[in-house]
């Protein structure tokens, strides 16, 4: 095991520390509200599912045990913090870089001012972090000895459909709104009534700035990995990159679903149900690969010898 691999999986257990300590740190004060993550119980267990699988790779790294299962689970990770850090320097700017209303934890808050408070400053450290365990997963990558028989092999192409399938939903989940404030029905004295938009969460063709470019960077990885999953030997290494995508995506669903289901203003948008989704989609696939190590494809292409 290089000593590359060992120093990447300890900077990814602090960055799962790190994501975890975030939730019960305040985030920014928006129009003079301070807004702080919900640590309720629920919520921090969906944190968990991303910074737990994040965390016990580390470990599983740092013991040696089935080192490319792991790393490829702290290299997925590394590459979606590219563009999770990107989004925490988003709220590192001025007010004026911002829409006027925007949604923080499933809250919506009026940005006349913004001030980036210590939350933010773990989550960009933990994501830095994770962008450093990328790198330095990528160097140990190649001189890091684990391998198969090749028995998966003829099952690559299906997985890396099926992998595409659900990583376009992934980018899908990414672009679309993933939250949806209904419209405020109102009522005149004679009984006219119209109906008004609220503003909230936008798509992704809508943001700007750094904003856009987080989203960007976040779709393009998720596709990017998807895609290249199929390709990695041996194949638990396939089984970890695919582990990787199903953790984000299932903690980021629930905790959109929480969030929802908390304040009225707010209901679960298309992008929401296409995050849990392309979770559900993800872990099957990994399940799949998981069990599918190609012996009863062998079992079934032998003929049967007759008695003489």
């Amino acid at each position: 095991m290089p000593a590359l691999a060992r120093v990447g999986a300890v900077t990814a257990i602090l960055a799962s520390v790190l994501l975890v300590i975030a939730r019960f740190l305040p985030y920014a004060d928006v129009g003079g509200i301070r807004i702080s993550p919900p640590h309720a119980p629920l919520d921090i267990a969906a944190a968990l599912l991303w910074a737990g699988v994040i965390a016990a790779a580390g470990c599983y790294v740092v013991l040696g045990r089935l080192p490319r299962l792991w790393l490829a689970v702290l290299a997925v990770s590394g590459a979606l913090a590219i563009g999770l850090g990107i989004g925490e320097l988003y709220q590192l700017q001025g007010a004026g870089a911002h829409r006027g209303v925007e949604v923080f934890f499933g809250r919506r808050a009026v940005t006349s001012s913004i001030d980036a408070l210590a939350g933010v400053w773990v989550h960009l450290s933990a994501y830095l972090l994770l962008v450093g365990t990328l790198v330095l997963t990528l160097l140990a990558w190649p001189r890091t000895t684990m391998d198969d028989n090749g028995d998966f092999d003829g099952r690559r192409p299906l997985v890396m459909g099926l992998a595409a399938l659900a990583g376009l939903a992934g980018v899908l989940a990414v672009a679309a709104r993933p939250q949806d404030t209904p419209d405020q029905v109102l009522q005149d004295i004679s009984g006219f009534r119209v109906s008004v938009e609220i503003a909230g969460e936008v798509s992704l063709l809508d943001r700007l700035g750094l904003d856009l470019l987080s989203g960007v960077l976040i779709a393009f990885a998720v596709f990017a990995v998807a895609l290249l999953a199929a390709t990695l030997r041996p194949r638990l290494a396939t089984v970890g990159a695919l582990t990787g995508l199903a953790a984000y995506f299932l903690s980021s669903a629930f905790l959109l679903l929480l969030e929802s289901g908390r304040y009225a203003d707010l209901v679960i948008a298309p992008g929401g149900v296409l995050y849990l989704l392309s979770g559900l989609a993800f872990a099957a696939l990994a399940a799949y690969c998981v069990r599918a190590d190609g012996r009863d494809q062998d079992a079934r292409t032998q003929l049967p010898t007759g008695r003489g």
